[in-house]
C-alpha cells in the first residue's frame, strides 16, 4: 500500500510541475510575446485582419503620401510613393512575400489592431465610421530623402539626418534601394542583386567608422585628461604598438602637432598617443556612454555598435587601433549621426526616433514624441571644444568640402579601412555650428576618402534641410 501510495505521489507531482510549466509558458507567450506574435509577418489571421479593413497610410512630416491603400472594383492595391528612395525604410506588405521596413514594424497601427475595443467599436458604428487602421506620420522630410539618395547615385552607402534637439530623423537613406510599389515583379532580381538593396544599410549595416570615431576619443581625452589641450605630439609619420606599425595618411608630414592640428588633420599616431593616456576602462565607458554596447532606443530597430573589450594577449594594439575607429569596433551609420547630434546637444544624450503621430479613424491624434533625455553624456565645456575643434576641420582641414558659404558647419571626416577593397569614406556633423538644427553621418561604402566623397553628400543634405526650413 505504501508503495501504492508513493507512486501516486509520485505521479500527481510530476503533473503538477507539467501543468506549471505549461501554465508559466502560455503566461509567458500571452503577456511577453503577445505584440510580436500578433504583428508577425506570418500570422495567418492578421491578412484574415487586413481582408476586412483598410490598411492606414502613412505620411511624411509634412503631410505628403508615402504608403496608402487603393481600392478599385472592390480590389485593394497597396500604393507607395517615393520610389527606391524610400525602400529599405518603408518597406513592404504583401501576402506573397510578407512584410518588410515600417510596413512590418508598425504592422499592428497600420491594421488597427490596438484601437478593437468594445468602446472603439461601438463609437465607430455610430459615427458611420467605416473598418479602417490607423494613418501614421513620420518625422521624415520626403523631399530631403529623395535629395540624400540621389547624391549616391547608385553607390553602396548610408545617411542618416537627425534633428539634434529633439531626435527626430529627419532622412533615413540606405542605398541602393528598390521600389515597394514594383518589389513583386522585381523580386528575383532585387533579392539576387550583390549590393544587397534589401538591407537598410542606416539602421542595420555595421562598419567601422574610422576616424569620425575619433570625436569619441576626444571626448575621452578631454574628460579625463584635460591637460591634452595644451601638449604638443610629435610624430615621425608612424607608431609602433607591440611591434605593429600604424600610419599616418600621406599628405601628413613628420613634425610636431597640438590637439587642434592633430583633430583638423586627422593624425592616426597623435590620437594613439592621445588614447594611450586614458585608462581602458574609461574609455570603454565614454563610447558605452555614446550609445555602444547597448541596444539603441528607438521606435524602429536598430544593429547594436560594439566597442569590444581588448583582449589580453593584443590589449595595446586592439585599443590603439580603437583609438582611431579600426580594429574590433563597428557602427551604425545612425549610431554615428546619434555621436554627431550628441556634441550638437550641447554633450545631452537624445533617442533618435520617426513615428510623430498616429491617427485613428475617428480622428484621435496620439503623439508619439518621446520625453527629452536628461542624461549629459560629456559635460557642455567639453562638448563645446570639440565643437569648435570640428569647425575647425570644415574650415581649415579635412572637411572643407562640407563647407557651406554664410553658415558655420561642424564636422568630422573619416576613411575606414576594411579588408574588402578600397576604404569607407565617412563624414559626420552638424548646422549651424552654433544653433544646430540638423545633424548627419554619410558612409560610402570603398568610397576612399571621406573629405572628398562623404563630405559634399553631407553638406548638400545640410543646405537643403536648412534653405528649406527657413
Amino acid at each position: 500500500m505504501d508503495k501504492l501510495e508513493r507512486n501516486i505521489k509520485l505521479i500527481f507531482f510530476v503533473f503538477s510541475i507539467l501543468f506549471i510549466s505549461l501554465i508559466l509558458y502560455l503566461t509567458y507567450f500571452t503577456a511577453v510575446e503577445r505584440e510580436e506574435l500578433i504583428q508577425n509577418s506570418y500570422n495567418r489571421r492578421l491578412w484574415e485582419q487586413e481582408a476586412k479593413v483598410i490598411r492606414g497610410s502613412i505620411y511624411d512630416r509634412n503631410g505628403k503620401v508615402l504608403a496608402d491603400t487603393q481600392v478599385e472594383n472592390g480590389v485593394k492595391k497597396r500604393i507607395y510613393e517615393g520610389g527606391e528612395a524610400i525602400g529599405p525604410l518603408i518597406g513592404y506588405s504583401d501576402e506573397v512575400l510578407g512584410r518588410a521596413g515600417l510596413e512590418s514594424i508598425l504592422n499592428g497601427e497600420l491594421l488597427g489592431i490596438a484601437e478593437q475595443d468594445p468602446v472603439t467599436l461601438l463609437r465607430k458604428k455610430i459615427l458611420g465610421v467605416g473598418e479602417r487602421g490607423n494613418d501614421i506620420r513620420l518625422t521624415l522630410d520626403l523631399n530631403l530623402q529623395k535629395t540624400a539618395y540621389n547624391l549616391f547615385q547608385g553607390r553602396p552607402g548610408a545617411l542618416v539626418a537627425l534633428d539634434p534637439q529633439t531626435g527626430q530623423i529627419l532622412a533615413l537613406v540606405s542605398s541602393p534601394g528598390y521600389d515597394p510599389s514594383t518589389i513583386k515583379q522585381d523580386w528575383d532580381a532585387v533579392s539576387k542583386d550583390e549590393d544587397k538593396p534589401l538591407l537598410n544599410r542606416a539602421t542595420q549595416g555595421l562598419y567601422p567608422p574610422g576616424s569620425v570615431f575619433k570625436v569619441v576619443t576626444l571626448a575621452a581625452a578631454l574628460t579625463y585628461n584635460p591637460k591634452v589641450e595644451t601638449e604638443t605630439f610629435y610624430t615621425p609619420g608612424y607608431i609602433k604598438v607591440d611591434g605593429n606599425i600604424i600610419k599616418d595618411a600621406d599628405y601628413l608630414k613628420p613634425g610636431n602637432y597640438t590637439l587642434s592640428s592633430a583633430f583638423r588633420y586627422s593624425s592616426n599616431t597623435v590620437f594613439i598617443q592621445i588614447g594611450q593616456e586614458i585608462e581602458t576602462e574609461k574609455m570603454i565607458a565614454m563610447a558605452e556612454s555614446f550609445g555602444f554596447n547597448r541596444q539603441e532606443k528607438s521606435d524602429i530597430p536598430i544593429a547594436q555598435s560594439t566597442f569590444p573589450k581588448p583582449s589580453i594577449v593584443k590589449k595595446d594594439v586592439e585599443m590603439a587601433e580603437a583609438f582611431i575607429g579600426q580594429g574590433k569596433i563597428l557602427a551604425t551609420p545612425l549610431q554615428m549621426a546619434r555621436v554627431a547630434a550628441i556634441i550638437a546637444n550641447r554633450g545631452r544624450e537624445i533617442s533618435p526616433y520617426i513615428v510623430k503621430e498616429t491617427v485613428s479613424p475617428l480622428g484621435v491624434v496620439k503623439a508619439r514624441e518621446p520625453s527629452a533625455s536628461s542624461n549629459q553624456v560629456i559635460s557642455e565645456d567639453v562638448a563645446y571644444k570639440i565643437k569648435e575643434l570640428m569647425v575647425e576641420v570644415v574650415k581649415n582641414g579635412t572637411g572643407t568640402s562640407a563647407a557651406i558659404k554664410g553658415i558655420e558647419v561642424a564636422g568630422k571626416t573619416g576613411s575606414a579601412e576594411n579588408p574588402h577593397g578600397k576604404a569607407h569614406a565617412w563624414f559626420i556633423g552638424f548646422a549651424p555650428a552654433q544653433n544646430p538644427q540638423i545633424a548627419v553621418a554619410v558612409i560610402v561604402e570603398n568610397g576612399g576618402s571621406g573629405g572628398a566623397v562623404a563630405a559634399p553628400i553631407a553638406r548638400s543634405v545640410m543646405l537643403q534641410y536648412l534653405t528649406d526650413e527657413k
